[in-house]
């Protein structure tokens, strides 16, 4: 596991990710805190002072006496809590305790260095708690008197009933349950941060999968937030081609900005895959293309997941003579001839669909057949971009082998999903198949909880959406 850099934004990051859950910590403290408060017993304490007097026989000090008394103090509490003491206490209150429970609620101590003994009883009745502790004091003081004929130790406070409870501490176990479930969510969270190795931002891209980052395509709800439009149900069986329907929303914007980054590249032959399904890669796919083509650029879009094959029911059509019929075809047929036309209902672009054809049993060996790469060699030449939409790449070979025969790879992520070890370990296989890759898109992005690096740079089209 690696270690996170424990800065003041790494820090404040954390701790509003997952500050529901430090704060159901915190009321779980103070709720068991309030519950023992409630269901302690209320105690009352009542304390007596006795004085050890040194005998002085004359008028010089006798520091050896003083001294000699000092250790006797500690004898003498000692004393005190013996089983002859306690028991004759209990016979002469007739108390209906134990020896074991007046002596456990019974606290003799001496102040270091002084002649001064302290005895504290406490007790659900203040009235039992000061009858004990003056009843211990004079018994005490009689049992000295009689067995060891000690006649110095007098009563300088006697107990008095106690009226303001020392326990439970109401305020005090509230702050110890606010502080010990602070404490505790904390951790927690800090704990389940430093476990969470999922790509979060581009940051990330860069320091685990050392790519550059093509683009960031926010999740579709930031323009339900920043438009103030109602959200509305999407078919998830339908393609938001959000550059068409809402071409001035941010995640239109995005699209822009990576058709930018591609265009910088020259590249024509561009392999689109991801790490796992669903991770935006052919909603990413379809508003790039469309994208291409309002640059007047001839686009065209090639389903190359002949296992689950989606590219035909994005854009409405049908699978029939696709990828697959072209190739087992073996040049009898002209890849013009299954070509279908995407226009958008503004007209303001088109572009052209290669759907995957006809289900086969082998997909694999079909992507790795000569005819399959003479049909790119083609396509590449008469078209400006071709986009090809392939297969996860964890589970199945087929987007290596795509990969391999094209002018770059975009690898497309989703956001706080995935392991950076499993996204590691896919490119690595690319790179070792001599794939070039030419950056990664960054789908599904939290821009809410990725404010620092994202916030900012989106503030500009917040401030003139629908202008």
């Amino acid at each position: 596991m690696e270690e996170k850099e424990l800065d003041l934004s790494y820090i404040l990051q954390t701790i509003g990710k997952r500050f529901l859950l430090i704060l159901l910590f915190v009321i779980l403290g103070v709720g068991a805190a309030v519950f023992y408060n409630y269901g302690a017993p209320i105690i009352y304490q009542s304390k007596t002072t006795l004085y050890v007097q040194p005998e002085v026989e004359s008028s010089e000090v006798d520091y050896e006496g003083i001294l000699t008394n000092q250790k006797m103090v500690k004898t003498y509490t000692e004393i005190i809590k013996s089983r002859k003491i306690i028991n004759k206490v209990k016979e002469e209150l007739e108390l209906d305790l134990s020896f074991e429970e007046i002596y456990s609620i019974l606290n003799v101590t001496s102040l270091n260095d002084t002649e001064i003994i302290t005895i504290v009883v406490s007790s659900e009745d203040p009235n039992l708690a000061r009858d004990i502790a003056n009843q211990t004091a004079i018994v005490f003081i009689g049992e000295i008197k009689e067995t060891m004929e000690i006649n110095n130790i007098k009563v300088i406070d006697e107990a008095i009933a106690g009226v303001e409870p020392v326990s439970p501490r109401i305020l005090l176990n509230c702050l110890i349950g606010l502080a010990g479930g602070l404490f505790i969510g904390l951790a927690l969270s800090f704990l389940i941060e430093s476990m969470d190795n999922k790509i979060k931002n581009h940051e990330d891209i860069k320091k685990y999968l050392k790519i550059k980052t093509l683009g960031v395509v926010p999740h579709n709800s930031i323009d339900y937030e920043v438009s103030g439009k109602k959200k509305v149900y999407v078919n998830p069986n339908e393609m938001n081609l959000k550059i068409i329907t809402d071409p001035t929303s941010v995640v239109s914007e995005s699209i822009r900005m990576i058709r930018t980054n591609l265009n910088f590249l020259d590249t024509k032959l561009i392999n689109v895959t991801s790490t796992v399904p669903s991770e935006g890669k052919s909603e990413v796919i379809s508003n790039l293309a469309l994208s291409f083509a309002m640059l007047d650029k001839k686009v065209l879009v090639v389903d190359c997941d002949l296992r689950k094959p989606k590219v035909h029911k994005n854009f409405g059509l049908t699978r029939k003579r696709g990828v697959s019929d072209l190739v087992l075809s073996k040049g009898t047929h002209h890849y013009k001839e299954a070509i279908q036309k995407y226009i958008d209902p503004t007209k303001k672009a088109s572009i052209d669909i290669l759907t995957a054809g006809s289900k086969i049993s082998n997909p694999s060996e079909l992507i790795n057949n000569k005819g399959f790469a003479n049909l790119l060699k083609e396509l590449k030449e008469d078209y400006d971009v071709v986009l090809l939409d392939c297969p996860p790449i964890s589970s199945l070979t087929d987007g290596v082998l795509v990969s391999k025969l094209c002018d770059g790879t975009v690898y497309v992520i989703e956001s706080e999903r995935t392991d950076h070890q499993v996204i590691e370990s896919c490119i690595e296989e690319l790179k070792n198949n001599q794939a070039f890759i030419l950056g990664a898109i960054l789908t599904k992005v939290n821009i809410k909880r990725q404010k620092k690096l994202y916030g900012y740079k989106y503030d500009y089209y917040y401030s003139n959406y629908n202008k």
